[in-house]
């Protein structure tokens, strides 16, 4: 009988091509879904935390190692910009990677668990069916698309994932080897990644009891006495993360949490409480997460109702409908799991609502948050919702060719399950695909939340900058601005943007006055500031134009546009010292390190003779846009003016090729030549020049003193004659003349 056993307690064989080509069928279908989106910009807090994360600049591993609950997203995004800055595209392929690398782990994790269950097992018998259709809702559901396109948050949710499922796998992985090197192998390594998973999100602390969860269904079979063969394992995971935590969060933080003093304030534009500055406390925001809760399960099954943001505000009372009715639900769901689990211990229905339980505590429970819900907390989660679709999509299939003998006789032969999947992949992914184009563009993302979330107060305000900042529409912007203040009239950004719209159609006074309301409400706004700064200048009120800006830059040290406005307030003001040290610090000690303030940085050197300054400005200016060809010039100037002349006649001959009718450029290229000592191409050059109309007697002595340096005095003095015949302005008669008598008597020509 106990041979019988073990015997039943043997993995499966999958064969090793299925265990190949199902992880690149997986991966295929996540490229090609989310392909399309992989160059939409950034948006929403992606431009807090990554365009406007000034520090990005200068992170490295080093400084980032071990610094805070979050460091690795920190350490991801700072690989990201050294390799083109903010350019969305490799920030989007990296959580589409760190996505699909989730989902093919799903796959493995699940392969390795239903293949220890006994032979006469469902979920044995179809291990490879469900943990491929359970990955590939995983990998393609419209959900994810909230995770995987909100940048920064699908980094933290797809490395806390990563983490965690990686932990489980090594854990299987640590009970299926018998030899002791690779056993301890798997041992350092299973305590290196609790270590690493501690530095993804603060979700990665319920890592331990995921892992406790596997083997009390998996491994011991609810047996404790099977469980605590691996006792040490599951108390050294525990105490890893849980002092790790305490370390970046602190004991007092935790010991607010579960003493339910914890209390948070709401987000500008987003409150979900009666009042604007009424605190949102631990037990009004666990009863109010058991409406979420049913949301997040029936958005897996009908996701047509989704959004990237809800209106919803916290539940009045524990016996409002909207409380007490999803309470009663969700008491019967855990009545009837309850039953279940009573009946067998190992039920995989109670492993998946465990899961689910497990991943979604910390966030539906007794730690309030200003975001009652969002839909990309549920990513870890999300696995065990789409694991019980996946068996009850095979269940159900199994159960109709059971009872019906036409697909039973060409279930097999036509490969009925296998377009079965493939339907469901291509519906999924059309689907994914559509729901995405809402991160297309910031237009397509505000409106959608105005759409299905009309109370959002930053829903409005956000789309009239979208309005006035990519389409110029300044005009139409107003009425949202005005609408958001009358919903909220404590938030502070509609004031401002609408200020800068005002500005815009020249209504600088209401501009000036909106502005200063928004001070009123948060006197340490350093955009307000600015803005008043940008508006005086217009006005010639230069004077409190620089205190504004002064007050900026206090509230923001690094606040590139201020420093901006400060150089442009100094060259109006004729204080171009000043104003080159403005516009240096914007770009290289401030966050305007883009084409605007390396622009400004290098015309202002080049005003001032500083050569070297423009020189790496300019290059700075089109590192960031290749084809800026006041860039390339100022750049070919400066180079000229240092007597790097090769890099000038290379600079010189780029932008020719670009303006070939452009008779300036023409003109330094063939000065270049000349001032290099390559007086051949010089005087081929002004040779072809003197030919067009329009061109200075310049070109002319230019030609002469090439004929000169060629050892042809008397070339020189004919090209000299020739156009002293024509009928030139005086001033540069006299100059000609000048030339041809020192010529003449230099070398004695008659």
């Amino acid at each position: 009988m106990e041979r019988e056993l073990k015997s039943h307690q043997t993995p499966i064989r999958i064969p090793l091509a299925h265990r190949i080509l199902a992880p690149i069928i997986l991966a295929i279908s996540t490229v090609l879904t989310y392909y399309s989106s992989l160059s939409y910009e950034l948006q929403f807090d992606d431009i807090a935390n990554i365009n406007k994360h000034f520090n990005i600049r200068h992170y490295t591993f080093g400084n980032l190692f071990f610094s805070g609950s979050r460091w690795i997203s920190y350490w991801l995004n700072s690989l990201y910009y050294k390799i083109d800055k903010f350019n969305p595209f490799y920030y989007r392929v990296g959580n589409v990677a760190i996505h699909t690398a989730n989902g093919i782990l799903i796959f493995f994790v699940l392969l390795n668990l239903l293949t220890r269950l006994p032979y006469a097992s469902f979920f044995k018998r179809n291990a490879f069916a469900i943990s491929f259709l359970s990955s590939l809702l995983f990998l393609l559901h419209p959900v994810q698309t909230q995770t995987i396109s909100y940048v920064i948050q699908g980094q933290l949710e797809g490395l806390a994932s990563l983490f965690m499922l990686s932990i489980i796998l090594c854990f299987l992985q640590i009970n299926q080897t018998a030899t002791r090197w690779l056993r301890i192998l798997l041992i350092t390594l299973f305590f290196a990644l609790i270590i690493l998973a501690t530095g993804t999100k603060e979700i990665a602390i319920v890592t331990p009891a995921l892992v406790l969860l596997v083997d009390w269904f998996f491994i011991a079979r609810a047996s404790f006495s099977e469980l605590k063969k691996r006792w040490w394992l599951h108390l050294a995971n525990s105490l890893i993360i849980v002092s790790i935590y305490v370390y970046f969060l602190s004991a007092k933080f935790f010991g607010t949490l579960f003493s339910l003093s914890m209390e948070v304030g709401n987000n500008l534009g987003n409150v979900i409480t009666d009042q604007y500055d009424q605190m949102i406390k631990p037990l009004h925001f666990f009863m109010s997460q058991f409406k979420v809760i049913l949301h997040y399960l029936w958005i897996y099954v009908w996701p047509l109702n989704i959004s990237m943001e809800y209106d919803w505000v916290l539940s009045k009372s524990f016996f409002a409908l909207d409380c007490i009715v999803p309470f009663t639900i969700l008491c019967i769901v855990g009545f009837l799991l309850y039953k279940l689990l009573q009946h067998d211990p190992t039920n995989i229905v109670g492993f998946a609502a465990f899961w689910f339980a497990i991943t979604m505590a910390p966030r539906s429970t007794i730690m309030p948050s200003p975001e009652l819900l969002v839909d990309y907390k549920t990513y870890p989660a999300s696995f065990s919702i789409l694991f019980l679709l996946a068996i009850a999509v095979i269940k159900l299939f199994e159960f109709i060719k059971s009872h019906n003998r036409i697909m039973a006789r060409y279930a097999d032969r036509y490969k009925i399950p296998h377009m079965l999947i493939i339907l469901l992949a291509v519906t999924m992914g059309i689907g994914t695909s559509s729901r995405n184009v809402i991160w297309s563009s910031g237009l397509e993302f505000w409106g959608n939340i105005i759409k299905n979330a009309p109370g959002k107060i930053r829903a409005y305000n956000n789309y009239g900058v979208e309005l006035a900042q990519k389409e110029g529409k300044f005009k139409e912007a107003i009425p949202y601005y005005q609408y958001a203040i009358q919903m909220d009239k404590k938030y502070r950004d509609p004031y401002n943007n609408l200020a800068v719209s005002y500005a815009a159609i020249k209504q600088h006074d209401k501009a000036i006055a909106t502005l200063k309301q928004s001070l009123q409400i948060n006197p340490y706004y350093p955009e307000a500031y600015n803005n008043i700064a940008s508006f005086m200048l217009d006005q010639k009120n230069f004077g409190e134009a620089e205190k504004a800006l002064r007050v900026a830059i206090k509230l923001r040290p690094y606040y590139g546009k201020a420093f901006y406005n400060l150089g442009r307030l100094y060259m109006e003001t004729d204080q171009p010292e000043l104003a080159w040290e403005s516009f240096k610090a914007a770009c290289t000690q401030a966050d305007l390190d883009n084409e605007t303030g390396f622009a400004a940085y290098a015309q202002c050197s080049l005003f001032l003779k500083k050569y070297d300054d423009a020189i790496f400005a300019s290059q700075k200016v089109l590192e960031c846009n290749p084809n800026n060809t006041d860039a390339r010039f100022n750049l070919a100037n400066a180079y000229f003016m240092t007597n790097q002349f090769d890099q000038a006649i290379t600079t010189y001959e780029q932008l020719s090729q670009q303006s070939p009718q452009d008779m300036r450029l023409r003109y330094n290229l063939a000065e270049a030549h000349f001032s290099a000592g390559k007086t051949d191409m010089a005087l081929a050059h002004f040779n072809r020049l003197k030919e067009l109309p329009g061109i200075t007697p310049n070109v002319f002595l230019r030609i002469a003193a090439c004929h000169e340096k060629l050892g042809n005095p008397r070339q020189a003095k004919s090209s000299l004659e020739d156009l002293l015949k024509k009928n030139i302005p005086q001033d540069a008669r006299k100059q000609l003349e000048l030339a041809h008598t020192k010529l003449v008597t230099q070398y004695k020509l008659s």
